[in-house]
């Protein structure tokens, strides 16, 4: 009822991320459950809402759940997909993780986007730190989309970068 009354009100997209694949969300997550975060994605879309729900990748997931993850993402037929690189912060469980390799996060979203062939896929956080230089190779790799500007609790890098980097890629925007 609560999505009705949204959509009622004339709110037209929902941004509700599922954060990495079920099996492995339990190794993350533990203040609410999978399927409650799932469920709430359903009542969106039938309340006639597009949808917007990712990931985080690199918590300590293979390239199997990310694919998994990918999967559930095509079946709930979500609108966006924003796909967040792990910045690891200082003071959290994962503050030591080590980096992924930018080519393994390009592999990524190659992926993702051969899974989901006509959905937004946009970069999020942690792009810059993790990718530095090959930025540019996310949209060869299949983005379509991404943030600027700082994040929820990371910052991001200076927006004239980004529009910089869109315009050497002859993109639009």
């Amino acid at each position: 009822d609560a999505m009705n009354k949204l959509a009622a009100v004339g709110v037209e997209r929902y941004n509700h991320n599922l954060e990495t694949a079920r099996s492995f969300y339990g190794n993350i997550v533990s203040t609410h459950g999978y399927d409650e975060r799932i469920d709430t994605i359903k009542y969106a879309k039938k309340a006639g809402m597009e949808v917007c729900s990712g990931m985080i990748i690199w918590l300590g997931e293979t390239i199997e759940q990310r694919i998994e993850h990918s999967f559930l993402l095509q079946k709930l037929n979500v609108d966006a997909v924003p796909v967040n690189i792990l910045n690891p912060v200082k003071g959290t469980r994962l503050e030591n993780a080590k980096p992924l390799p930018p080519l393994e996060i390009l592999k990524t979203f190659a992926i993702i986007r051969f899974i989901l062939p006509t959905k937004i896929i946009r970069y999020a956080g942690g792009r810059e730190k993790n990718l530095r230089s090959l930025q540019p190779l996310g949209f060869a790799a299949g983005l379509n989309g991404m943030l600027i500007g700082n994040y929820l609790t990371t910052t991001g890098q200076n927006i004239n970068d980004d529009f910089n980097m869109l315009k050497d890629l002859e993109l639009d925007y």
